[in-house]
């Protein structure tokens, strides 16, 4: 059989990558192939090839310029094989697809082998070997050849058997003028030449999309300014090097449905200069369309590409932005009444100019008026008294607030008013995606907790309803994108959210403001006024009972399950003379709890605005995987943790970034008779942990001393302010 060269292009910053892509070269069905890696750039490839492989493996240096196309024609250059394979080192092969791709060479005459390309956004999502190759038997086709449609002839080099000599005999080169799109003119050039061309479904070939923001960009991220330019350059060079009908035809078709459908916005959207650049490039290409092209497409389509290409730009402009805004029309009336409310709210006040005294404040999803940007608000009204216009959105009405003077409801037209013209921002949490913060609007995001779960870029797999765990990633910096100051409680929080959020803005290793009131000097007495308020007994022990949600149990979007572990009843009757029990579930389960027969001892209290007002009358937390424990411990009370399920948990679901069984300050209690008894004898069975919870308080709770709103408060929002004047 014929000998395979592989061509693997690679940048400094993608040298990881190569160890992983060696393990699925050697594990390969076909052996008799020679790896070439070319090395874009003077930097040594510090990677152990371990383990057993049968092919050559060559490292070379890009001769020729940088950039993808001068590696390749390195990679040409170099290679000693009967056929080229191109494969990039982000993306994965089957064990069966070069095999698959070269059965097809035992027939005569071959000179280009096409696979089929899946573009994918986590690996393994192919079939399994085995499968593929009982249907490939199955259905005969290791002996039936398929002749490659138009529809096969990709303008991408991967996955693709080049003959090296039709390749070599016809000079047929990689473009290194273009940096996106040279691999256009290099296929259609080869197939022209080529006398036969067939294609293999089974040889399957996986793209990686790098939609994880971890990941280095692609070239088209990268150059993303260029690609509306590079297309019809590069469709205009192999269009000029191919002589074939058919072949012209299909490449037409691919350029007119590439400006009719993928780059219209962005040939025509940004500024004037910008699309007076690109006009031409997309005009003297539309010129080259063969006739027979257009009228296979539609009629309006037809209409702009024939006034584009005559040099009617204004003309071509007019059709183009007709069609965007009918397009447009079509979605909105597609939405639903969320979604109408937001292009509409975000449409209205568009232009209007930011205010330098207004600030919004949102709370946990506008759940509440609580958390540190209640209090950096309250340090602020009150020693900033009339300088600023203090603005809450909350998801409902709030009359049980009357002390807040300016409140606005979600998705309200007064809502998007106020967010187009504050000029800074507070919020605990990730907006919604659709937000676009204005230039020179500032956004302060304190976070809602100092992290024990992994966060962001942390998890390795989401179990969350209604995403995928790479676009929960891409959201999720996507939003730390938008932040200009992010709030931190410790330095273990600073190092982990640079790195599970992508961080690159101002950190503020303030503490959290929502702590100050654990800090107080009045922290007692406030404490008093809220039990009384609450009705929970002045002689009794309060505990707190903060369970955190989890990520798997839900029963679809936006529907949550919970079922409460601790025994209520069991609780009130062995200790129902001494204790008096607080519960706080999270905001996702607020809803779900039952209570019935336990009144007299148990005070829900998950729909109580500020949780920190529950930490300061409480003796004793109970939770399990919930950050509270990290704010808790500034009180340097006793801290239990019941984790009924926590080998799921840490092995499953999150992961933590402690470890439970050295580092945590309290005992992990796994039944509710461990917890009962424990709660009987609490200065015994907390004993042992007092010394690690006056280290964890060291660690964690240092920069808590009861100024952090302020710190914050006058660096982001009264400095800021002062400057501007």
């Amino acid at each position: 059989m014929s000998k395979i060269s592989i061509l693997t292009p690679v940048k400094q910053e993608d040298i990881h990558f190569l160890s992983d892509l060696y393990k699925v070269l050697t594990e390969q069905l076909y052996q008799d192939f020679e790896w070439i890696i070319i090395k874009d750039g003077d930097f040594e490839v510090p990677v152990n090839f371990e383990g057993n492989s049968e092919f050559q493996l060559k490292i070379v240096t890009n001769q020729f310029d940088n950039g993808v196309a001068g590696a390749r024609n390195t990679g040409i250059t170099y290679s000693s094989g009967d056929y080229l394979y191109f494969l990039d080192c982000d993306d994965r092969i089957p064990e069966q697809t070069l095999f698959c791709l070269a059965e097809n060479l035992k027939e005569e005459q071959v000179d280009i082998v096409i696979g089929n390309t899946k573009s994918v956004s986590k690996f393994p999502v192919a079939p399994s070997t085995y499968v593929t190759m009982f249907n490939r038997l199955l259905k005969d086709r290791h002996v039936k050849n398929t002749e490659a449609k138009p529809k096969h002839l990709t303008i991408m080099s991967l996955n693709i058997l080049f003959k090296k000599s039709l390749i070599n005999d016809h000079e047929i080169r990689f473009d290194s003028n273009l940096k996106i799109y040279s691999e256009m003119p290099f296929n259609f050039h080869a197939f022209d030449k080529a006398t036969k061309i067939l294609y293999d479904q089974d040889a399957i070939y996986l793209k990686k999309t790098r939609i994880d923001p971890a990941l280095p960009p692609s070239l088209i991220q990268i150059h993303k300014e260029e690609v509306i330019s590079q297309y019809p350059q590069a469709y205009a060079k192999a269009k000029a090097l191919i002589s074939q009908e058919h072949l012209k035809i299909t490449l037409d078709n691919r350029v007119i449905k590439a400006y009719y459908y993928t780059y219209l916005r962005d040939i025509y959207q940004g500024s004037k200069q910008k699309v007076a650049t690109v006009l031409p490039h997309w005009a003297n290409a539309l010129k080259q369309v063969e006739p027979a092209a257009l009228r296979n497409g539609k009629v309006y389509a037809s209409l702009e590409t024939k006034a584009l290409a005559s040099g009617k730009f204004s003309l071509a402009k007019l059709l183009a932005s007709t069609r965007i805004a009918v397009n447009s029309l079509k979605t909105f009336l597609g939405q639903n009444a969320l979604q109408k409310k937001v292009t509409i709210g975000q449409k209205a006040f568009a232009k209007l100019k930011m205010k330098d005294d207004i600030i919004l404040y949102e709370s946990f999803l506008g759940r509440n008026y609580s958390d540190s940007p209640k209090y950096i608000y309250e340090y602020i009204n009150k020693n900033h008294q009339g300088k600023y216009k203090h603005i809450w959105s909350f998801d409902g009405e709030r009359k049980d607030l009357p002390e807040l003077k300016h409140k606005v409801k979600q998705y309200s037209l007064a809502y998007f008013y106020y967010l187009a013209r504050s000029k800074y921002i507070v919020n605990n949490m990730r907006m919604p995606t659709w937000f676009a913060k204005r230039d020179g609007q500032v956004f302060l995001q304190t976070w809602h907790g100092t992290p024990l779960k992994k966060l962001g870029m942390d998890i390795e797999e989401v179990h969350m309803p209604g995403t995928t765990t790479e676009r929960y990633k891409k959201n999720f910096t996507d939003e730390a994108h938008r932040w200009d100051y992010l709030v931190s409680a410790n330095a273990y929080s600073s190092e982990i959210f640079k790195r599970a959020f992508l961080f690159e803005n101002e950190m503020l290793e303030y503490g959290y403001p929502r702590n100050d009131i654990l800090n107080s000097p009045d922290r007692d007495v406030i404490a008093e006024t809220i039990k009384k308020r609450l009705g929970i007994p002045l002689d009794k022990k309060v505990v707190l009972y903060a369970p955190t949600w989890r990520d798997d149990e839900f029963y679809g979007k936006g529907q949550y399950k919970f079922t409460l572990k601790l025994d209520l009843k069991r609780l009130k009757e062995e200790l129902g003379d001494d204790y008096f029990f607080v519960l706080r579930t999270h905001y996702l389960i607020a809803d779900q709890l039952d209570i019935e027969g336990v009144e007299d001892a148990v005070y829900n209290g998950s729909h109580y605005d500020d949780i920190a007002e529950l930490y300061l009358i409480s003796d004793i937390l109970i939770t399990d995987y919930s950050s509270v424990f990290f704010d808790y411990a500034n009180l340097k009370r006793p801290i239990l943790f019941y984790a009924y399920d926590l080998d799921k948990y840490k092995d499953t679901l999150r992961g933590f970034y402690l470890n439970h069984e050295t580092e945590w300050p309290g005992p992990i209690l796994q039944t509710n008779d461990e917890v009962i008894k424990t709660l009987k004898n609490i200065d015994q069975e907390y004993g042992p942990y007092q010394e690690r919870l006056e280290q964890f308080h060291a660690e964690f709770c240092r920069w808590d001393d009861g100024n952090a709103s302020k710190n914050v408060a006058e660096e982001v929002i009264v400095y800021n302010k002062s400057k501007l004047k």
